[in-house]
């Protein structure tokens, strides 16, 4: 992980849920997700994050968009706040929109 962890990178996209021990998630459904890290490294250890995600019960990972934030005060968004503050603690933190993703 980054020794500095004032900046965390947001790494935005989708993932299907793949385990049925999830209370608010159905098998199968597709949802928003950011992962935030301090990984400075993290396109050459995007497998690495991968896995993480997939052992919280995800898999079909794709990332479309990366963001770097240095500001906490920056976040508006009371979640975020907290992953941004979970992820300078642990190196890294999962936030999954709880809302299905739909196709119309």
């Amino acid at each position: 992980m980054n020794e500095s962890t004032n900046t965390v990178y947001v790494l935005s996209g989708y993932a299907k849920c793949s385990t049925t021990n999830q209370n608010k998630y159905k098998l199968g459904n597709k949802h928003s997700i950011g992962l935030l890290t301090t990984d400075k490294n993290y396109k050459d250890n995007i497998n690495n994050l991968k896995t993480f995600i997939q052992d919280l019960g995800w898999d079909s990972i794709t990332f479309c968009m990366v963001e770097e934030v240095d500001d906490i005060s920056s976040l508006s968004n009371d979640v975020l706040i907290s992953s941004f503050q979970r992820a300078q603690k642990n190196g890294q933190s999962l936030v999954v929109n709880d809302l299905p993703i739909t196709v119309h």
